[in-house]
């Protein structure tokens, strides 16, 4: 079953590319979404859909609290 995290407080300048890029390590990503507000700015938060279980768990243990271009990111399991 795949395996959905969220990605918090990155820098509003960080782009889905940078995400995806940053993230691909750990497994074959589905889906990568960058959050967005109604100006089109972004809102600091990310959502990476992996396709195992054990690649998002990776992750989030890996990823959570560390610096990402320029900010402390939080890494957690998306509902």
């Amino acid at each position: 079953m795949p395996k959905r995290i969220r990605v918090e407080n990155m820098s509003m300048t960080t782009t889905p590319a940078q995400v995806k890029a940053g993230f691909d390590g750990f497994g074959s990503i589905v889906r990568c979404q960058l959050d967005v507000d109604e100006t089109g700015a972004s809102t600091g938060v990310a959502h990476v859909e992996f396709t195992n279980t054990q690649s998002g768990s990776a992750a989030i243990a890996i990823m959570n609290n560390t610096p990402f271009n320029g900010a402390t990111i939080s890494v957690t399991e998306d509902a």
